[in-house]
């Protein structure tokens, strides 16, 4: 005798608090390096101003401090991903100042490093982006898009800068999806792990022998499986998306629902994760030869709100 059914988890609550957590602890991270930045651009700009090459450079110097004098006020709560992004670009700029002082008065040589500069701006943002990813797929993909600017810093140095901002623009946002993305991947995977302990307490306590989570190859969901001393069994698969999908067997006629629902109710009284009304497909697969009432196996899906507490 068995059943399947489905359930979707959908813990909102938890979710927004480890999102708030997560995105705090980064705009920290972000303020310290936009912080590192400015006082690095501050002594090279001293060391412009004795060398005498400041004097040919004076508006780019002037609007390179004002950038980092804003850099420094804007708090971690503000919008301090914008000024990070304002201090990668400027100290590239600030990295050519003297070989742009020394071709001044060529129009078409300022054109061309002023757009050397926002590539290499560009890069240096990624490569700071890339230490704040954690999956392997981001980690390939950022990288990916570093490549890119390398080839689009050779394609600059021909002297080919059209249509670069659209270009600059484009990996710029592609790069924001990916690490959003991953952020999310983050989330999700601290929420299952939730999900996962809770249900493994649970089932224990119910008196069921629980093995050690394994990885579906198929489905990339995680598999967990408890077993009774009278061999019946429940197996549980959750996805990373919160779906929750249940395979019970070996419960005479419709007793394996009370047991979920048992399982379900020890879950949202002790680790607040609430459940909605379960839907039951039966079948009886021998109900011609044995005519023996249904067994369960069809479907539902559930949400769930909440997350351990």
């Amino acid at each position: 005798m068995s059943s399947r059914g489905m359930t979707q988890a959908q813990i909102e609550a938890r979710r927004r608090e480890l999102e708030r957590q997560q995105e705090e602890s980064r705009r920290r991270k972000v303020k310290e390096q936009t912080t590192a930045l400015a006082q690095s651009i501050e002594r090279v700009q001293r060391g412009l101003a004795q060398s005498g090459t400041a004097a040919w450079v004076q508006e780019e110097i002037r609007e390179i401090m004002a950038a980092v004098n804003n850099a420094k006020v804007t708090p971690a709560s503000g919008n301090i991903d914008a000024a990070f992004n304002e201090m990668n670009a400027q100290y590239a700029k600030l990295s050519n100042l003297t070989e742009t002082s020394e071709l001044r008065k060529d129009a078409l040589q300022r054109e061309q490093w002023m757009a050397e500069s926002a590539v290499l701006g560009l890069k240096l943002e990624l490569e700071a982006r890339l230490e704040d990813v954690e999956g392997k797929e981001a980690l390939e993909q950022i990288n990916t898009l570093i490549r890119r600017t390398e080839d689009l810093s050779a394609t600059v140095r021909k002297g080919q800068i059209n249509e670069l901002q659209n270009k600059i623009t484009e990996l710029r946002q592609l790069a924001l999806e990916i690490h959003e993305k991953d952020m999310k991947r983050s989330v999700d995977e601290t929420l299952r792990r939730e999900i996962l302990t809770a249900l493994m307490k649970t089932m224990r306590d119910l008196g069921f022998a629980v093995g050690r989570p394994t990885i579906d190859k198929q489905t990339g969901g995680v598999v967990m499986i408890g077993q009774l001393p009278s061999n019946r069994s429940i197996r549980f698969e959750v996805n990373l998306d919160g779906q929750m999908e249940f395979d019970m067997n070996g419960f005479l006629e419709r007793k394996c629902a009370d047991h979920l629902d048992e399982v379900l109710a020890i879950l949202e009284a002790n680790f607040n994760i609430a459940t909605g009304p379960v839907q039951h497909n039966w079948k009886n697969p021998d109900r011609i030869s044995k005519g023996s009432k249904g067994f369960p196996s069809g479907g539902n899906t559930r949400t769930m709100g909440g997350g351990q507490s």
